[in-house]
């Protein structure tokens, strides 16, 4: 693992050694898995770079990466793929803490949860709503958070075409991501958000989601959103750079 890790390093446009004699660069790196069944997941830590500590609300930052679903361990052509992953993860954090926003579609696409994750929060912490479309893609995403993650920004980021689009989805989603859903078709009202509440309310078979669904009609008709308390956020979404909000 620390060989494939060095190895990524040394390709890094940021993380690399500075080319001195023994020059060397230090990360932490575990390997975890959730199941026998479940893929190995590497995690990787590197300190922020010195000129972005004031970039960061954290001393460090963290990326993580698949690395398949060997029954005893990971395969050394595994680990490299997936340090090289990782590495590619923390390097797009630093660029959206630059100002660039190039790193987020590198986040978005990464196709690993937690990479995705970290980029929501940076949509969601900047509003930014001209990223609103690329997130709808991922509501067909295989992981849990995800979904639920990505209806959770876009109530906050989106507009009447989004909530068309999340309409369109809903009878896809599983029943956590289905009360995400209703929730954020509540904030972003309309006549599709409204339409789809009111069949949702009177037809939603699960008392616990027609009665969310009651609520987010309600809400929707009359403009206001319910109360923090009623509504608990579904996913907490990691820190990321404060960045150049603008």
């Amino acid at each position: 693992m620390s060989e494939a890790l060095q190895v990524a390093l040394r390709d890094s446009a940021i993380f690399a050694p500075d080319g001195a004699s023994g020059s060397t660069v230090h990360g932490e790196a575990t390997l975890t898995r959730e199941a026998a069944e479940a893929p190995w997941i590497l995690h990787v830590g590197m300190a922020v770079p010195d000129d972005l500590r004031s970039k960061f609300a954290v001393s460090a930052i963290t990326s993580s990466a698949s690395a398949g679903t060997d029954a005893f361990r990971p395969s050394p052509e595994a680990l490299a793929d997936a340090a090289r992953r990782a590495i590619t993860g923390l390097e797009a954090q630093c660029r959206l803490a630059r100002g660039d926003a190039s790193g987020l579609e590198v986040l978005l696409s990464s196709g690993e949860p937690s990479q995705i994750l970290v980029a929501l929060r940076y949509v969601s912490d900047r509003e930014a709503r001209e990223h609103a479309g690329r997130l709808l893609p991922l509501l067909r995403s295989e992981d849990t958070r995800v979904r639920v993650a990505v209806l959770d920004v876009l109530g906050t980021v989106g507009t009447l075409d989004h909530a068309a689009a999340i309409v369109r989805e809903v009878h896809r989603l599983d029943p956590g991501a289905t009360r995400e859903a209703y929730r954020a078709l509540a904030r972003l009202g309309g006549t599709d958000a409204v339409g789809f509440l009111r069949f949702a309310a009177a037809n939603e078979d699960d008392p616990e989601l027609r009665a969310e669904a009651e609520r987010a009609l309600s809400s929707a008709l009359s403009g206001k959103p319910p109360s923090a308390a009623e509504v608990p956020r579904g996913v907490d979404l990691p820190k990321l750079a404060r960045g150049h909000r603008q």
